[in-house]
């Protein structure tokens, strides 16, 4: 085997194990206080909830936030892909509309417009 699968493995099986111990422990519902002043009577608490369900919660909003993030991160890569599909398109028509143009001179009888010559010695 991979010595990094075999690293992956002593690293984040512990991890879970751990993780899986601390949510399986903490069952109790709990409600999160976002009131930094009163610690008794809070003015801003949410619902009581399963530790497990706050931290998915936190996690898919992570998630959430973090995509959102990249996405708008890409936003001038995207436009600059854009103009240049924009720009090979219409190379490319471009490049047919030569390419048919040559053909066309290519099938066609050799007709020169130079008038022809001729020698009086003959």
């Amino acid at each position: 085997m991979d010595i990094k699968k075999w690293l992956f493995r002593i690293l984040w099986i512990p991890v879970l194990v751990i993780a899986v111990l601390f949510l399986i422990a903490n069952r109790e519902p709990v409600s999160i206080s976002l009131d930094p002043i009163s610690a008794a009577a809070p003015s801003l608490t949410t619902m009581a909830l399963p530790l497990w369900a706050w931290l998915y919660f936190m996690l898919f909003l992570g998630f959430a936030v973090g995509a959102a993030a990249m996405w708008t991160s890409g936003r001038d890569g995207r436009i600059k892909a854009r103009a240049e599909r924009r720009e090979l398109k219409s190379l490319r028509a471009d490049y047919e509309a030569v390419s048919r143009e040559l053909a066309s001179l290519k099938n066609s009888p050799a007709t020169s417009d130079l008038p022809k010559i001729e020698s009086a010695d003959v």
